[in-house]
């Protein structure tokens, strides 16, 4: 059942070009519930942010989708909540996607170094080369120590996604 809600999400996604749903990509579905009480959660975001007009746009096709196609409704059941949103601040990346909109912004990042070791950071992500490269990447400048006294200079930091453990936007104070 997963699985068709997010081929029905992603063909939703596909067929926008030109209407208020356009910029938007599929992150993750989950469905949770009984058949008297499911509840479909969609997430989606875009590269200059998510709009409501767009989570509503694609609400509104999914909804029409699955009332439109008896075999998925008999699946879901007549009584389901739809929720369609994107990831909200401190929810951890998913997708390689999602870092080009955090671009500037503070991180908390899990990584795995050279030795196997699992290190954490907290850092403004400062760039995000070529996705499409064989390896992807990300820049990291580390935030200062918030000690007062004398402090290193601190060098921006590589990481290759797949070193990635867990990557999580945080608010900046």
């Amino acid at each position: 059942m997963q699985e068709r809600i997010k081929n029905c999400v992603l063909q939703i996604i596909a067929e926008s070009t030109g209407t208020r749903g356009e910029g938007a990509y599929f992150i993750d579905v989950t469905v949770k519930g009984s058949e008297k009480s499911r509840k479909i959660e969609v997430l989606v975001d875009a590269d200059d942010g998510i709009r409501i007009h767009q989570c509503a746009y694609i609400s509104r096709r999914i909804r029409e989708r699955i009332e439109g196609d008896d075999e998925l409704l008999d699946l879901i059941g007549e009584n389901f909540d739809l929720v369609v949103s994107s990831p909200g601040l401190g929810e951890a990346i998913m997708l390689p996607r999602q870092y080009i909109r955090h671009a500037g912004k503070l991180m908390s990042i899990v990584y795995r170094d050279e030795s196997g070791h699992d290190v954490e950071l907290i850092g403004h992500l400062q760039e995000v080369p070529n996705l499409e490269e064989e390896r992807p990447r990300i820049v990291i400048m580390p935030e200062k120590n918030k000690k007062k006294g004398h402090q290193p200079k601190m060098e921006s930091i590589t990481l290759y996604l797949d070193q990635v453990i867990r990557a999580v936007p945080e608010a900046e104070l």
